[in-house]
């Protein structure tokens, strides 16, 4: 009952009005009843008259309540369910309205997630192309410091082969002078005659063999060469912390008599 005065108070006060508004009728007829004709019936009739007319307009009029009474109730009933189907139907509205946003939430939520995911897929190709770069410069780095090294070292190695070669140039050019110093021309000998021979050299530079392997045609000039390789030792030879020695280890000697003085 509270319940539709708080949804319909309108009508709940238009059928207060009305109620009071019978009752009022009802209460005036009454008074008006209850009064006796003095002119047309004696005491007794006009009480009994005038109570049997009353009670049939009261009954009449409360039957006109009933009705009315009962009219307003549908209609009070009709306007509740109308108003409770109302309410229903927001209700449901709203919960279609809910549910649409929240599905609506939920695309947006994927569709946030997605671009997330490509942003941060974006991102991962991103560092691995710095990456990927990164490497290819750095390989070319290493690749240029690489080429340099290696000229630098060619530079260095052929300055140290003409070093290397300038060192044993001196070294066969000393040999030679000694040698010369200690041969014996033979009458024999004549102007460009030439031998080859192989001399094994011990580090202190003394002589341990002497073979020709390639003869003059006279044997006595290659005797006499390989007299003068032998007298001349110990040969001038550099030492084995240079790494030159090796060279003279097993050396070719080529002799030729340039000049007969």
């Amino acid at each position: 009952m509270f319940e539709l005065v708080r949804q319909h108070p309108r009508a709940m006060f238009y059928a207060a009005i009305v109620h009071i508004g019978l009752i009022g009728v009802l209460v005036f007829s009454f008074h008006w009843s209850d009064k006796p004709s003095m002119q047309t019936m004696d005491k007794g009739e006009k009480i009994i008259k005038a109570t049997v007319v009353d009670a049939k307009k009261i009954d009449k009029e409360l039957k006109k309540i009933k009705a009315a009474e009962r009219k307003k109730q549908r209609d009070m009933d009709r306007a509740a369910s109308k108003a409770k189907q109302a309410i229903l139907n927001e209700e449901k509205r709203l919960a279609e309205a809910k549910k649409k946003s929240l599905s609506q939430q939920r695309e947006l939520e994927d569709k946030r997630m997605q671009e997330q995911a490509k942003i941060q897929e974006l991102e991962e190709k991103r560092k691995q192309e710095e990456e990927r770069l990164a490497k290819i410069e750095q390989q070319k780095r290493e690749e240029e410091l690489r080429k340099k090294l290696e000229a630098e070292q060619q530079r260095l190695a052929l300055e140290g082969d003409k070093q290397r070669l300038s060192t044993i140039n001196q070294y066969r050019a000393m040999i030679e002078a000694k040698v010369r110093r200690n041969w014996n021309v033979p009458a024999s000998a004549q102007e460009g005659m030439s031998c080859v021979l192989k001399v094994r050299l011990i580090p202190s530079g003394d002589v341990t063999s002497v073979l020709i392997s390639k003869s003059s045609g006279d044997a006595v000039f290659d005797r006499s060469v390989e007299n003068a390789i032998r007298k001349a030792s110990p040969l001038p030879v550099p030492s084995v912390d240079t790494g030159l020695f090796d060279v003279f280890r097993d050396l070719e000697f080529p002799f030729t008599l340039e000049k007969k003085s």
